[in-house]
């Protein structure tokens, strides 16, 4: 199945996102050799995900792709996201790996941060290790904070005895993390290669993976990347047969969780940092798409809805993400998840004194899906409300070529109404009633996620903007917004294949970081600017590697935190061009630094204190290069009128116009309303009113005035 106008006639360069998901691969086209170009330029397929090996339906999806009028050829990139690596870890189909730590330290794994599970749960029992204990092994070799080698060290008597032990228990990979070791990286990386030269399995050192301090994450990191390598090395072989196969001659980039891209190569030397990169594809294709402007990210998909923000179109990034249990501390797009999908499940949860309605977070999945989807499925989701309420057309849903039953969407929805119970307010009015309630816990649940984001920024939603794709974002996008009071959403022209664009169009990035631990002050100056000028040569080494032509910023900045504060603050020191880089010195000054940090320090706590001490906790450093511009304007597509029904959102039928997009039509229209698309339905509540760009993007804006009535 594919969706998008075909390709225009003439010769030009492409450069094609590819994003793999649970039930369709999507694939994207956008012009690779224009350094201006719209959304409405982007060609859009997709084709059936296979889970059994994801590279053969990225084969097929990108043989058809071509066939749509691309030559081989004009193909000059080929960007990839895969969750392939996120799935491994979750379902533990996982490389066998070893430990080699130093000694004393058996247990970082067991003790981890010496948190509970449960904090308020005696009976709580602490999750299990990433690698068990028994294989975790132990030398005399540690490092002090200043790099010097603390203990005996590995003689060639210590490296054989270690060796002798690994290979009596067989792994297929072996990590080494010793403590201390991120101030000491080539020394920890010799003891690597000592290893992996006897041993003839993969040996990966922490500190090579992510020099910082923090044992405990810097291992885990560690072991996850070298616990992924074989089957990301193996997926990504398999990727270039195939596109040998296809004569595809192109180069490959692989996207990222900090929301960039890296050569193939790269990603197969440090595969960890591609196991978010799903999540964070649809950010950086907001981010690329309209640079500038305070933005929220809501992935409405099947299952759940992902909030990103970006501030100054800049995507927000932590170090405290997480892979089921284990920390990432690696920089990765914040992006929070809560349950609320086209599937999420509408139930009536029984086990207080008074029954009452649930939206998710448990899901129908693609089969069998919601009870409107024919097959199946007895337990209603949000979809079936959608339809009920009139916001979606059974005959029109994704084009035509998926018809939905109504009756049977109004069927289960009734069955909840029962399960309520007598009494109850959603019961008293049947079907209707649960859809009123249902939509509005899906609101409130996804505007208490989204306030508790922002507020842990020291921002408010109000002076944001929503990009809303994903299958139900355009659906669910203004009834958040109301639940927020935000005035502005834009849903994305192929909202459906937005993460595929966020692949195709993400810039060239790569991340460093080194512990420096120092107070920030004169009598420091010098060796902090030094330590920051080895990280900007680090990340322009990198990108000399990248085949990249293009002109991008280094951005250094640093963890900052008043002495005895427990958390730090991100603060940028300095943005250079990748021309200017290591050709001109870096100069810093204490000042502007201490001042940012009070300004950064008062919006997010809401004090300053200008006695206290400041200190430098890690130096960091990002470069980032930009691939191209998208053109965005207005006066695009019209609005063509095919007919009118009745629709609910907030507990009354209400007659609503319904649109298409067309070259002839009107240049706006204003709610209740429903613009009808091929890949998702836009609802237009009464208050709102919506126009087209040129490049095939819908903005919403909420009128202040109106209340809401209609």
């Amino acid at each position: 199945m594919s969706s998008s106008a075909a390709v225009p006639a003439g010769r030009r360069r492409w450069r094609i996102g590819i994003d793999v998901g649970g039930t369709f691969t999507d694939l994207v086209a956008v012009p690779g050799d224009d350094t201006s170009w719209s959304l409405a330029d982007a060609v859009t397929h997709k084709v059936p995900s296979t889970p059994h090996d994801p590279s053969e339906g990225v084969e097929t999806g990108l043989a058809q792709l071509l066939e749509r009028g691309i030559a081989v050829e004009d193909v000059a990139a080929v960007a990839h996201g895969t969750t392939i690596g996120l799935n491994a870890i979750l379902q533990g189909r996982v490389a066998r790996a070893a430990l080699v730590t130093s000694a004393g330290h058996r247990d970082v794994l067991q003790i981890a941060r010496a948190r509970m599970p449960r904090s308020f749960d005696l009976h709580a029992t602490p999750g299990r290790p990433i690698v068990p204990r028994e294989h975790v092994l132990e030398v005399a070799h540690r490092f002090a904070a200043d790099g010097a080698a603390v203990g005996t060290g590995v003689d060639d008597a210590e490296l054989a005895r270690l060796v002798e032990r690994l290979t009596a228990l067989a792994p297929e990979v072996v990590a080494v993390s010793l403590v201390g070791g991120y101030a000491a990286r080539e020394a920890e990386q010799q003891l690597a290669d000592r290893l992996a030269a006897a041993l003839d399995v993969p040996v990966t050192s922490a500190a090579a993976v992510w020099p910082e301090a923090g044992e405990y994450e810097r291992t885990t990191l560690a072991l996850l990347d070298a616990q992924i390598t074989p089957l990301m090395t193996g997926y990504f072989t398999a990727l270039r047969e195939r596109l040998h196969r296809l004569r595809v001659d192109a180069r490959v980039y692989i996207t990222t969780s900090n929301g960039g891209s890296v050569s193939i190569e790269s990603a197969m030397r440090r595969p960890v940092q591609t196991v978010l990169s799903g999540p964070a594809g649809g950010v950086s294709a907001a981010a690329t798409a309209w640079p500038g402007t305070d933005m929220v990210t809501v992935d409405m998909g099947g299952t759940s809805s992902d909030i990103g923000v970006l501030r100054g179109g800049r995507p927000v990034l932590t170090t405290t993400a997480t892979v089921g249990p284990h920390p990432l501390m690696t920089p990765v797009v914040e992006v929070s998840a809560i349950g609320a999908g086209g599937g999420s499940v509408i139930s009536a949860d029984r086990s207080g004194a008074r029954p009452v309605l649930r939206v998710g977070p448990a899901s129908v999945g693609a089969v069998p899906g919601p009870a409107a989807y024919g097959a199946g499925g007895t337990q209603p989701a949000l979809t079936d409300a959608y339809v009920h309420a009139g916001v979606i057309d059974p005959a029109t849903f994704l084009g035509g070529t998926f018809p939905l039953r109504a009756d049977l969407a109004t069927s289960a929805l009734a069955g909840v109404a029962t399960d309520l119970g007598e009494g109850s307010t959603e019961n008293d009015t049947g079907p209707d009633g649960v859809v009123d309630a249902a939509l509005r816990v899906a609101s409130v649940g996804m505007a208490a996620r989204l306030r508790t984001v922002l507020a842990a920024h020291g921002e408010v939603p109000e002076r944001y903007t929503f990009v809303a794709f994903g299958g139900a974002g355009g659906t669910h996008a203004a009834l958040l917004a109301d639940e927020v009071g935000v005035r502005r959403v834009l849903v994305p022209a192929a909202a459906g294949t937005f993460c595929a664009l966020g692949a195709a169009i993400a810039p060239i990035r790569r991340d460093v970081a080194r512990t420096v631990r120092t107070v920030v002050a004169e009598r420091n100056l010098d060796a902090l600017t030094t330590s920051a000028a080895e990280l900007e040569r680090e990340v322009l080494d990198w990108l000399r590697t990248q085949d990249v032509a293009a002109t991008g910023t280094v951005t250094l900045s640093a963890d900052l935190r008043y002495a005895g504060q427990p958390t730090t603050l991100e603060v940028v020191l300095a943005e250079r061009s990748t021309e200017v880089g290591s050709a001109e010195p870096l100069r810093l000054a204490v000042e502007p630094v201490l001042r940012r940090f009070a300004e950064q320090h008062d919006k997010v706590h809401g004090f300053t204190d200008t006695t206290a001490v400041v200190r430098a906790e890690t130096l960091r450093a990002s470069v980032s290069v930009r691939l191209g511009e998208v053109r965005s304007g207005h006066g695009g597509a019209a609005f063509v009128k095919t007919g009118a029904r009745d629709v609910r959102y907030d507990g009354t039928p209400r007659p609503a116009s319904v649109h298409t997009l067309g070259p002839d039509g009107e240049v706006s229209v204003t709610g209740p309303a429903v613009i009808e698309k091929a890949d998702t339905t836009v609802l237009v509540p009464a208050g709102w009113t919506a126009t087209s760009d040129d490049g095939g993007n819908l903005h919403l804006v909420r009128d202040v005035t109106d209340n809401g009535e209609g």
